[in-house]
């Protein structure tokens, strides 16, 4: 009840997501215009009131229903964690999927996006920007994060500011500031990577291009690194972005977190879905997460594992991770790790253990310990 009570309070908050903040408004907006009714004809006490009564009413109603506080909203990942130079602004796109109802047997889920930035140090929320399904987030480029577009058969660009959110380059000014890159630039997000501040891409020529901020290139390394990215990255996502890792050395970090699923202590947990989510070969060292139970609804636990000791070091409760998502999705920092874990998004020092951000993704605000 106490839960509920709290997602009922936020939900009359803009939050950033824009179904619910588009029917906030709506209803702010009735609300509004009743009470301007209502001063505008004083003299008919009985009749406001009665107007009033029934606003109240069916605006708590629908809130409670349609305003995100008594329904499901889960959250997932859609781009692995970036963050700037400093490290102290991450910035990720997740989805929230609202459900439409179920018709023959299907449920119909409408797929939200959202661009969140958070400050790690304050664990507040730095800026948020709504997204479309159409965008992809593809690394750190330029002094800010990248993002491709789809438009239909054409693939665009633009390069946004990791503290304020603003656009550094628009589509506009990759147009017409870089003209070669765009005309071979394809619609799939997953036919280019950025590997240490590179772009680099298959064009729609069949050719293979690096792209350094201002010179495009054919490169023939393009494909072997976009090749080792995808299979890599189909087992721990986003590994490239955490790791200043060469990429050629994508096989004997396959080899690691297959070795570490092996091990007995991990073995105790096969039952409980165990899945390698980071490693360190240089450390051997790896991030496991696996839930407490095998109830969909179990909270899910984070523990490192040290290869070379053969034992957990250390281990920690992330709460539930809904089923959209499955598995957290971690950024390994210099000085701590950052793990978005459905709706959460968890900051645990290296060195104490302890957790110094705990960010609701859902309601875009820190939460109250």
């Amino acid at each position: 009840m106490e839960q509920f009570l709290q997602r009922y309070i936020y939900s009359w908050r803009l939050n950033g997501w824009l179904i619910h903040d588009i029917f906030f408004c709506i209803v702010l907006g009735t609300g509004l215009l009743l009470f301007l009714f209502i001063v505008m004809k004083r003299k008919r006490l009985v009749i406001s009131s009665i107007l009033l009564i029934a606003f109240l009413f069916v605006s708590n109603l629908l809130m409670i229903v349609f305003g995100l506080a008594g329904r499901g909203f889960p959250i997932k990942s859609d781009s692995p964690i970036y963050t700037d130079d400093s490290q102290s602004i991450a910035v990720q796109m997740v989805q929230g999927s609202e459900n439409n109802g179920t018709s023959n047997g299907i449920t119909h889920l409408i797929a939200h996006h959202l661009l969140v930035a958070v400050n790690l140090q304050t664990g507040e929320k730095q800026w948020i920007k709504s997204a479309s399904y159409k965008e992809t987030l593809l690394g750190e480029f330029m002094g800010g994060v990248l993002v491709h577009h789809r438009d239909d058969e054409f693939g665009q660009l633009s390069l946004v500011d990791m503290e304020t959110g603003k656009e550094l380059l628009s589509e506009k000014d990759f147009r017409t500031q870089h003209p070669s890159l765009i005309a071979i630039l394809s619609n799939n997000a997953h036919q280019m990577a950025v590997l240490e501040n590179h772009l680099y891409l298959e064009g729609v020529d069949g050719k293979f291009y690096r792209f350094d901020g201002k010179t495009l290139s054919e490169d023939a390394k393009a494909q072997d690194y976009l090749s080792a990215r995808f299979f890599i990255e189909t087992e721990l996502p986003g590994y490239f972005a955490t790791h200043p890792q060469p990429v050629e050395d994508y096989q004997a970090i396959r080899d690691f977190s297959q070795v570490v699923l092996t091990e007995p202590a991990i073995q105790a947990y096969e039952n409980l879905q165990p899945k390698v989510v980071d490693v360190d070969i240089i450390e051997k060292t790896a991030l496991v997460s696996y839930r407490q139970t095998q109830r969909e609804s179990a909270e899910h636990m984070l523990l490192l594992y040290d290869m070379n000791k053969h034992q957990v070091l250390w281990e920690r409760n992330i709460g539930i991770i809904n089923s959209q998502q499955q598995q957290p999705t971690v950024r390994t920092l210099e000085n701590s790790y950052v793990i978005q874990a459905g709706d959460r998004l968890l900051v645990f020092d290296k060195e104490t253990k302890k957790r110094s951000v705990h960010y609701h993704l859902r309601w875009n605000r820190p939460i109250d310990e």
